[in-house]
């Protein structure tokens, strides 16, 4: 297929070129699922179990784990549709309207970062989950939280250790970072970009780390003891001193920042 000439704002800020695969690519590499073939199936059944009522479109740039995530999905209508590049994917997400995207950053024409970006400027309810591949730059993922994406996994955890939490955690409204993705952003300082970290108060910690988990205001109200209207305070708070555009973004942020730990399983 013949490559776009133009680069996307989202891919260019990552320094990404958007790429056709080939076999001798690292982004193609083979990878060996043998010893992991039980605990596949399971979570394959359980991400059907996830998203039973949900829709969603898969956009990945590498065919062969396109074809192994829909292999996993066996209910009927859960797939609204899949592509392998980012105006296929996007007419997907225009037509369809399903409740998420699945995309990997790499794709065969244009860039998944890019594909993020365009769909919440025009579906923002749609959740979002972005599969990172082998060569994670730190500027490649604070492109995909300012994108605002709902979830950030690695591409080599599918089907393992990454998928079932981060589906579960952005379809409950929550957010997501894998945490070597959330170790690499803070290990190369990749929050220098944004300035100073923020000084948050210790009940804006208790606030925002419940936003992570997926909690709504009513509930963050009742676990915390406070009134919905002082929550609603304390994310405005949150939102001008993180710089964020909504509460999903804080949440990437104040993770990306190193301001919260990620919550435990269970």
């Amino acid at each position: 297929m013949r490559i776009h000439a133009s680069r996307s704002a989202a891919c260019s800020r990552a320094g990404l070129i958007p790429q056709q695969f080939h076999p001798s690519s690292p982004w193609s590499a083979p990878l060996d699922f043998t010893r992991q073939i039980r605990q596949i199936q399971r979570n394959g059944a359980t991400a059907t179990t996830l998203l039973q009522s949900h829709r969603l479109v898969a956009c990945f740039g590498n065919r062969a784990l396109l074809n192994f995530f829909l292999s996993g999905l066996t209910r009927p209508g859960q797939v609204a549709g899949a592509a392998t590049t980012e105006e296929e994917g996007l007419a997907l997400i225009k037509g369809q309207r399903p409740d998420f995207l699945v995309v990997t950053d790499q794709l065969e024409e244009g860039c998944g970062i890019r594909l993020v970006e365009r769909t919440k400027a025009s579906h923002p309810e749609i959740r979002t989950l972005l599969m990172v591949g082998p060569l994670q730059r730190p500027a490649r993922l604070r492109a995909a939280v300012e994108a605002g994406c709902d979830g950030l996994c690695l591409e080599s955890g599918m089907g393992l250790d990454a998928g079932t939490p981060a589906l579960r955690a952005i379809r409950d409204g929550g957010t997501y970072i894998d945490r070597p993705l959330s170790e690499l952003l803070r290990s190369r300082g990749a929050g220098k970009a944004r300035g100073p970290v923020p000084d948050l108060s210790a009940r804006e910690i208790e606030v925002i780390e419940l936003v992570v988990a997926g909690l709504k205001n009513n509930q963050i109200a009742a676990r915390l003891f406070i009134s919905p209207e002082t929550v609603k305070s304390h994310l405005t708070n949150l939102l001008n001193k993180l710089g964020a555009r909504n509460r999903n973004h804080a949440g990437l942020l104040a993770l990306r920042l190193g301001l919260v730990d990620w919550p435990q399983e269970g």
